[in-house]
């Protein structure tokens, strides 16, 4: 049942697994992040947060309420730090360039089925209604209550499972003229 690699093989195996790890991206062809540390993200006007909330939604150019957010479109959040309390003052979110410091990706599988850093899927491909996000998590000396811009895709058939998380077009799709995100290269 078991099969010996032999010592060549094995060391062709190792830089071929190498490889793929260092570069980055699946084997669909899919290169991720759309966003990279070091980018900036510029937001041009004030948003209040509402009240006993964390964020503030965007859709398709707009600025969108939770309860109004179409799940299979493309959408971002900008999310504070805390929660607003009752009693506390509004927060706001001003227009300013924050710097991104860390983006990271991390999917919610739906229905009950969980799988982890498996490239093993059920059913000949990924579950479906998977919301797959993207979290820049941003820094600015001026307004350190912003954590981050999320931006998250719904994937909910097998076919477009090689275009999970949401690419740079889906993200200023979303965002519109509203957020602009800007690359340090």
């Amino acid at each position: 049942m078991f099969r010996i690699i032999s010592p060549p093989s094995s060391l062709i195996f190792l830089i071929a697994l190498l490889t793929g790890c260092a570069s980055g991206t699946y084997s669909t062809g899919y290169d991720r992040p759309a966003v990279k540390p070091g980018w900036y993200v510029q937001i041009h006007h004030e948003y209040q947060i509402p009240n006993q909330f964390a964020r503030v939604h965007f859709q398709n150019g707009k600025q969108v309420i939770e309860d109004n957010i179409d799940r299979f479109t493309p959408h971002c959040s900008i999310l504070m730090q805390d929660i607003h309390e009752v009693g506390q003052s509004q927060q706001k979110v001003f227009p300013g360039r924050f710097y991104i410091s860390k983006v990271i990706e991390s999917n919610d599988y739906r229905f009950g089925r969980t799988y982890v850093a498996s490239l093993n899927w059920e059913h000949d491909g990924p579950p479906s209604n998977v919301d797959y996000q993207l979290d820049m998590r941003l820094s600015s000396s001026e307004q350190t209550g912003v954590r981050s811009l999320i931006c998250v895709k719904n994937i909910n058939d097998y076919v477009a499972y090689n275009r999970r998380y949401p690419n740079l077009s889906e993200i200023k799709m979303a965002l519109g003229d509203l957020i602009d995100i800007e690359s340090s290269e």
